[in-house]
């Protein structure tokens, strides 16, 4: 294996012994395996990829497409019926609810479980203990047998002793779905900590979101088959487009012309993805009645106006944006679900043009941010993603100015009687 690849799958192939009685494995024994007593269920086959330091992987795919069972294979959890699974470095992983916890030890006692698994010492885990608590922040129940915990305690606890192990791999699959949103934006701050550092991350989960935001390769499993692997654009729009929304049908499949990247603020680097049934081809920004200005003044309102070109009937359209820090911390999001003056659910007929006005004050530090935007559809089984524009747009903010020089903090002095 090659000093920058630190996981290599060739040829990988699980297969499961299923029977219908538990009499039936003792009977399959006795023959010698001259009869067969059990079906097969082949879970995964023939799955080969490598995976880079530094790159942070999602695997997406519907339910019983192989995911987890990968995962296991990976951690060493599971043998594969063929083919090999290589790992270079310290791999830590955060499984299915309840993998590698004994539920009789208590939080502490498995944090220490957890340590010796992976070959730290106890007086190097009683060194980190306190930072594991601090994060995990579940207070008394720290003492308590983890069998007596909610899923939401035991995902701090697990997810704290992941990466306070000094994991050069870090492998998510779906725990995060249980955590609360405050403590789900601190575990995502923290695989951004590893990202920078270096670390490669697999994760695994049903959040497309979290995938468009965090990954710079995605796999795709459908049925045991690797169907795509590419960056992340690409292949969340061929998922969108083929496994999520197979019914739909682009009026129009030919390019559009995108004068959303001919602006100055826009960011080449931002990550697209959809089924495009609806298009975002165009943004403009006013503040103080200029149009799209170098740089916005802090806390002066601020128009953000997208164009939305409908290539498609879309019966409940959701327009949202999020503002990010230049690190990909999520500061604001808004989308026109939350204002019923917008009309968030007026359906739209293909061929459509539409100008969604998004205002907001930016209260914020001086610095570089980032703006996403996107169009959804509201369906009965959840938001169908048509246009997501990741980090599309550059915003750079600076307190107003005086022509001296000043901050301008528009003072004014009044006597109250």
């Amino acid at each position: 294996m090659r000093s920058d690849v630190v996981i290599s799958v060739k040829n990988l192939t699980k297969t499961y012994r299923i029977f219908g009685h538990p009499g039936d494995r003792i009977k399959q024994a006795l023959t010698f395996g001259q009869k067969q007593f059990h079906k097969e269920f082949t879970a995964l086959k023939d799955v080969s990829f490598e995976i880079k330091k530094g790159e942070t992987v999602g695997i997406i795919g519907r339910n019983g497409s192989g995911k987890s069972t990968l995962l296991q294979l990976v951690c060493g959890i599971l043998k594969p019926t063929s083919g090999s699974v290589e790992v270079n470095g310290r791999i830590s992983a955060l499984l299915e609810l309840g993998a590698g916890f004994n539920p009789e030890f208590t939080g502490r006692e498995n944090v220490y479980f957890q340590g010796a698994v992976l070959g730290i010492s106890k007086e190097e885990m009683v060194l980190r203990f306190d930072d594991i608590a601090a994060f995990a922040d579940i207070g008394e129940f720290i003492d308590q047998p983890v069998r007596t915990y909610s899923s939401g305690m035991f995902v701090r606890l697990a997810f704290a002793v992941a990466i306070h192990v000094d994991p050069q791999i870090l492998v998510v699959d779906e725990a995060l779905a249980v955590g609360d949103a405050i403590f789900q934006a601190k575990c995502f701050q923290h695989i951004k900590s590893i990202q920078k550092a270096g670390g490669s991350i697999l994760l695994v989960t049903h959040v497309l979101e979290q995938v468009g935001h965090f990954c710079d390769r995605v796999l795709i499993l459908d049925g045991g088959n690797l169907l795509a692997d590419g960056n992340a654009s690409e292949t969340l729009t061929l998922y969108t487009k083929k496994a999520l929304n197979p019914e739909r049908h682009p009026l129009d499949s030919r390019a559009l012309d995108d004068p959303f990247s001919s602006h100055s603020f826009y960011n080449a680097k931002e990550t697209r993805w959809g089924d495009r049934a609806a298009v975002i081809t165009d943004a403009c920004l006013i503040q103080n009645k200029l149009t799209d200005p170098e740089v916005f003044s802090s806390g002066l309102k601020i128009e953000l106006t997208i164009k939305v070109i409908f290539r498609d009937a879309v019966d409940q359209p959701v327009y949202g944006l999020t503002i990010k820090t230049a690190d990909g911390a999520q500061l604001f999001t808004m989308n026109s679900r939350q204002s019923p003056s917008a009309s968030p659910f007026r359906s739209q007929k293909a061929g459509n043009l539409v100008k969604v006005c998004f205002r907001f004050q930016p209260f914020l530090d001086s610095g570089d941010y980032l703006i996403s935007v996107g169009v959804a559809g509201d369906t009965e089984s959840g938001l169908v993603p048509h246009d997501r524009r990741y980090d599309s747009i550059f915003l750079r903010i600076a307190h107003p100015m005086t022509s001296s020089g000043e901050i301008a903090m528009n003072p004014s002095v009044h006597i109250l009687d």
